[in-house]
């Protein structure tokens, strides 16, 4: 998958994961800042380990996918963003969001987005949900509006989830 920002300074490649992304996926994490690593793993920590990074870059590709934005080429490569997908049960995954701060804005998480959406229709899922603070309204605003019937609904704690629905989508492709 090569989809292109046109307009950023630099070009940027949304692509799946690979297990080459370890390092780069780790620094990625490392780089955000406090409140961007709590949003996106629902509390502080202050990145991600070797474990987390090797079961992100090493999706089965069946049941769970990842998918990363990056800039530069070759050992310049640098990651901009991620999405994970992982299944959560039958017909359903989890998806999740990250993109780098001095990017926001320019549509690299809708992409991302996009890019989970499109692998989970392709790998017959019925529905992605994803789990976030109550206070993060930007992956909220994301989330609402691709298109496609979604649910919110709060699970304590000052999280909610949103559910999309894909059938719907898959039934107009």
């Amino acid at each position: 998958m090569d989809t292109h920002l046109h307009g950023s300074a630099e070009r940027i490649v949304v692509r799946p994961i690979t297990p080459a992304d370890q390092t780069r996926l780790t620094a990625f994490y490392a780089g955000l800042s406090d409140e961007s690593r709590r949003t996106r793993f629902l509390g502080p920590c202050s990145g991600i380990g070797e474990r987390q990074s090797n079961a992100f870059c090493t999706p089965d590709h069946a049941h769970s996918e990842g998918f990363v934005a990056v800039t530069g080429a070759g050992l310049g490569e640098r990651i901009v963003g991620h999405v994970c997908v992982e299944p959560e049960g039958s017909g359903t995954a989890e998806v999740a969001v990250a993109v780098a701060e001095a990017l926001r804005g320019q549509g690299i998480g809708r992409r991302l987005v996009d890019a989970a959406v499109d692998w989970a229709r392709r790998d017959g899922l019925r529905a992605l949900t994803a789990t976030m603070l109550a206070d993060n309204p930007a992956i909220q605003r994301l989330l609402t509006s691709l298109g496609l019937p979604c649910r919110t609904r709060p699970i304590g704690a000052g999280v909610v989830e949103i559910r999309i629905e894909l059938d719907a989508a898959r039934s107009a492709a």
